[in-house]
Formats: structure tokens, C-alpha cells, sequence
């Protein structure tokens, strides 16, 4: 192994909105790991990340695509908390708990235990570590989910109530009842506005005994519009295609091997035979102009 150094965490509180990656990295056990181990003791343990990393991701495909992560990202995750139960929880680095198990190894198997041993008992500890880590990485990934949100709405939604505005009128959002007011819709807003004889934009005035308070919405969930406006659009995923689409996708992609990948002279001499073959075919005749085009194209 190799000691390596790695800086203080910061003493602010970390969330899933802003420091997602350290979330689900589990930074400070990362941080507390002081060595670097060797591709020679990880290999041991790739099997368990390898299964246990494919697993998860497969069971939660859409999930990781929503945030951005794919199979070779969560194995990277994976390799990460190797590093932190390595460097943190192997028997040899607990002399207490590297004790404890040899007295029940002798106790149940009356013999002293090995080195192979403890490695079964280190692949068993990192077996249940590692599983816990993967329930962690799904359950901040979904709430990233939560925290994604599409365009603004530019919505209001619309309290009135006998009680003085607050200091922080969005915690009617959540609370208005409890705090006296109730909703309003925002066209009976609009028309006490009027009669309330204040500016046309004004989001909190008082009409009689009461007081009328407009928040606007929180950006809405996304939705089918903000993914196609991203420029990824949902209808490409091969589950989602007409059978039509997938198989041309299929025969573009048995094109550009049997044919772009060719030399140059191996293609002139594939255009040349396949024009020579079907030249006098009439429901060819599209395909021949397009051959000969390539031809032109590659100087012939």
C-alpha cells in the first residue's frame, strides 16, 4: 500500500443538490482511508465489485441514465469504496476485531485460524460493506431525481388570510393551513387586485381584512418537453423504436462494418460488383445511383 495524504472535508453540512458525487463516494470514509492499495490486493475483491456493481446497475438502468451514470461509472464507485474498506476495515487494520474472530474460529473449528482465513472473513465483511454502499448510491441517485427539475412554470399559486405576510412567505407552500390562510385561485386573485387599486404586478397586498400573498411555483417536474428540448430525445432508446427504425439502425450498423471499414480498393471493388451483378435489376435502380455515387465519391 501507499500512504497518500487527502484534505479535510469542509465543515459545512454536504446534500445530494450540490455535492452529489460526494454523497454517494461516501467522502469521509475516503478521506480517513490514509493508503493507496495495490492492484495486487484490490484483484482479491474485484470479483464481488465486478457482480455486485453489474447487478445494481442493470436492476437500476433507467435510474443511473437519469443522473447521468453508466456501467463503467458505478464500477469506478465500486473500486472507490474498495479503496475506503481497505484502507479502513480488513481485519488487519482492526486488531480488536482480528482478535475476536480468531477466538471463535478456535472455539468452533478448534484450530488456529490462517491467513486464508481471515481473507474469507475480510471478503465476507466487504460482501455485506459493499452491498450497503450500492443501497446508498441508489438512494442518492434517486433522490438527485428528486432534486432535477424542468423549466420554470411561471405559475403563482394564491393565499389569502387574516395573519401579517410572513418573513418568509414560500413557507405557505407547504403550511398555509396551519398558519390560518387558504388558497385562492389566481383569476379571483387578479380581479381583487384590481379592486384593491395597487400596481398590476404586485404579489402581496391587503383587501379588506385580509391579506392576499402570490408565489410563484417551484420549476415543475420534468416532463417529456424538457428532454427533447435538451437535445436527447426519449424516442431513440431502442426500446422505444418502431421495429422499422431498429432494424434500418441494425443494417447502418452491419454497413459500416462489411463496407466503411474496407480499404479503399476493397470498396471500389464491392461498389463495381454489385453494380455489374444487378445493373439490369429495375427495383435496383435506386441502389445503382447510390453505388455510383460512392464510386465518384472515392475518385472512380
Amino acid at each position: 500500500m501507499i500512504e497518500v495524504h487527502r484534505p479535510a472535508a469542509s465543515e459545512f453540512k454536504i446534500n445530494t443538490k450540490d455535492d452529489f458525487e460526494l454523497c454517494f463516494l461516501r467522502h469521509q470514509y475516503f478521506r480517513r482511508a490514509k493508503f493507496n492499495p495495490s492492484q495486487e490486493e484490490m484483484q482479491p475483491y474485484m470479483g464481488i465489485v465486478e457482480n455486485h456493481t453489474n447487478s445494481t446497475f442493470y436492476t437500476y438502468y433507467n435510474l443511473f441514465k437519469a443522473v447521468g451514470m453508466y456501467q463503467e461509472d458505478i464500477l469506478n464507485i465500486g473500486r472507490v469504496h474498495l479503496v475506503s474498506f481497505l484502507g479502513l476495515y480488513t481485519l488487519e487494520r482492526m486488531d480488536e476485531k482480528k482478535k475476536v474472530f480468531s477466538e471463535n474460529f478456535l472455539r468452533y473449528n478448534y484450530k488456529e485460524a490462517t491467513q486464508v482465513d481471515f481473507d474469507q472473513k475480510n471478503k465476507a465483511n466487504f460482501t455485506m460493506f459493499f452491498k450497503q454502499r450500492m443501497e446508498d448510491l441508489v438512494r442518492v441517485c434517486r433522490q438527485k431525481c428528486r432534486n432535477v427539475k424542468g423549466k420554470s412554470s411561471d405559475e403563482y399559486q394564491v393565499f389569502s388570510g387574516p395573519g401579517k405576510p410572513l418573513k418568509e412567505p414560500r413557507k405557505l407552500l407547504s403550511d398555509y393551513e396551519k398558519l390560518g390562510y387558504k388558497k385562492v385561485d389566481f383569476s379571483v386573485f387578479k380581479s381583487i387586485r384590481k379592486k384593491a387599486n395597487v400596481n398590476s404586478d404586485a404579489t402581496m397586498f391587503k383587501f379588506g381584512d385580509l391579506w392576499y400573498i402570490a408565489i410563484i411555483s417551484d420549476n415543475r417536474d420534468l416532463d417529456l418537453e424538457d428532454i427533447v428540448s435538451s437535445g436527447y430525445d426519449p424516442y431513440e432508446n431502442a426500446h422505444n423504436l418502431s421495429p422499422d427504425k431498429a432494424y434500418e439502425i441494425e443494417e447502418m450498423k452491419s454497413f459500416d462494418i462489411l463496407f466503411y471499414k474496407k480499404s479503399k480498393a476493397r470498396k471500389v471493388m464491392t461498389l463495381k460488383k454489385f453494380i455489374s451483378k444487378n445493373k439490369k435489376r429495375k427495383s435496383y435502380q435506386e441502389e445503382i445511383q447510390t453505388a455510383k455515387k460512392l464510386l465518384r465519391s472515392l475518385g472512380e
